[in-house]
């Protein structure tokens, strides 16, 4: 074993006791709704944690009905996490407090440390010192908690996430609960989240070191203000994407928001430029806006890799057609024109007012059989300089109303798409889902793992992050076969 994998093996025994908990202290527990003490009680109990949470408060007897302890050190057997939500300046003696207890793992919800000035940068110090003395590691200060799939254990949300292949690390935590809240509206599926908060002991290497070896985590998201361990962490993104994918939004892009990052986290800010030109040296995929976080993540996780960038679009409208194609080409992506042999097997499929099937095909609102949007679908995957396909939902036309028959035909046609991934190697994307087909269509779509987007737009931008990170599998699986540089 090299050295680099005894490290990460480290690493992953000592997350063990945070992302794997079965019994969670909540110090500064409270039976006073509002209160953050409230909050982290009630978070975990009713999102249904299998293991015991126990109330930590110097006064109280009880807490929601559950036996209450003066402090940590007061609980029978061991504990494997302690959420901390008391006041700042008293956070350091509950840290000290779970080193003797000989506990391994914390969340410290509380903020007014380095985000706060001076007073609170000196306060952070003596926490950190404190942790590591004893071998404790924790997550935040200045943090809205965490959620573990395998734990079953959300410390962020009374409704837990749905289990998925996504992970997700957010440096802000009331904005990376509402991407994951939209996130989960869409049915993406998370594996761990995490509010990071300052970053005062885990940083985003480690938890990328970790998610790299985490067998239930597909693909790895980061929404990023400042990074703590900037060389550590380009590094192990250079080893991890050559086998799983990592996707960033960034934060503080400008003079103001570097300000705001400042007072929010106390993170310094990354040049928007140098961070731009790392991520395409390290294989990062980096989105333009926060939405496109969890639409990337959700395609990488999966869809099939594209040989190349050459895509065909199956729209139901002329205008989809162009918007579609027109991102395609903006984003990089090509959209070749069909061979004469090509567009003559696809012309008796369409619509005699339909335009010629020269990519984009354009059904031109015709819905006469939905079995179309699979017959054009399946022709268009068996063209080799083909790589990839952008498809409208199938539909029988907006507030159509199917017999029995008709709708057992739609199905039928949504699992004819949604198996051309399967039987091609060749990722199809859909538009239109949710607004103009949902129902079994997107049952179908859902099962089998297609992407599904609203937009043309929305849709492209997920096929142009497919494209991408094959590329920066190429690219390893190449630096692979040369090996090491001499020298």
């Amino acid at each position: 074993m090299t050295d680099g994998a005894a490290s990460v093996s480290s690493l992953v025994q000592e997350l063990a006791p945070i992302f794997d908990a079965r019994r969670v202290a909540i110090v500064g527990a409270s039976n006073t709704p509002g209160k953050w003490g409230y909050s982290l009680m009630e978070r975990p109990l009713k999102s249904g944690f299998p293991g015991e949470v126990i109330p930590v408060h110097p006064r109280e007897a009880q807490v929601m009905g559950l036996r209450a302890y003066p402090s940590v050190l007061a609980i029978p057997g061991p504990v494997d996490l302690a959420v901390l939500t008391v006041p700042a300046p008293a956070a350091v003696e509950v840290m000290r407090q779970c080193a003797e207890k000989g506990i391994r793992g914390a969340v410290v919800i509380s903020a007014g440390f380095a985000e706060s000035g001076p007073d609170g940068e000196r306060r952070q110090a003596e926490l950190v010192r404190t942790a590591r003395a004893a071998g404790i590691r924790f997550v935040g200060p200045n943090c809205n908690g965490m959620w573990s799939a395998t734990a079953g254990l959300s410390l962020f949300s009374p409704q837990a996430p749905q289990p998925g292949p996504i992970a997700f690390i957010s440096q802000s935590g009331a904005f990376g609960g509402a991407l994951l809240n939209a996130a989960a509206q869409r049915g993406y599926g998370v594996s761990r989240f995490v509010s990071s908060g300052n970053q005062a002991d885990l940083n985003d290497a480690d938890y990328l070191e970790y998610l790299a070896a985490d067998p239930h985590t597909r693909v790895i998201a980061f929404y990023i203000e400042g990074l703590r361990e900037g060389r550590r962490f380009l590094a192990a993104a250079r080893r991890t994407a050559a086998h799983k994918p990592i996707v960033v939004y960034k934060a503080g892009r400008n003079d103001v928001g570097a300000r705001a990052v400042r007072s929010h986290t106390g993170s310094l800010m990354i040049p928007d430029a140098l961070f731009d030109a790392a991520c395409r040296q390290f294989g990062i995929l980096r989105v333009g806006e926060s939405s496109q976080l969890f639409d990337a993540a959700a395609a990488l996780a999966d869809a099939p890799l594209p040989a190349g960038p050459r895509v065909a679009v199956v729209a139901m409208t002329g205008g989809q057609c162009v918007v579609t194609s027109d991102t395609c080409v903006e984003l990089g992506l090509e959209v070749p024109e069909l061979d004469a042999a090509v567009q003559a097997r696809l012309r008796p499929l369409l619509a005699d007012h339909a335009p010629a099937p020269r990519n984009p095909v354009d059904l031109a609102g015709d819905f006469h059989d939905v079995a179309l949007f699979a017959d054009l679908a399946e022709a268009l995957a068996g063209v080799p300089y083909i790589d990839a396909l952008i498809v409208s939902a199938p539909t029988a036309g907006m507030g159509t109303v199917l017999s029995p028959a008709a709708a057992a035909r739609l199905r039928q046609t949504a699992e004819r798409l949604a198996a051309i991934p399967a039987h091609c190697g060749k990722p199809l994307v859909a538009v239109g889902v949710q607004r103009v087909s949902p129902g079994a269509v997107a049952e179908v779509f859902r099962a089998q793992h297609i992407p599904c987007y609203d937009t043309p737009e929305d849709a492209a931008r997920a096929l142009d992050a497919l494209v991408r990170y094959a590329a920066i599998r190429r690219v390893a699986a190449s630096a692979d076969r040369r090996g090491p540089s001499p020298g």
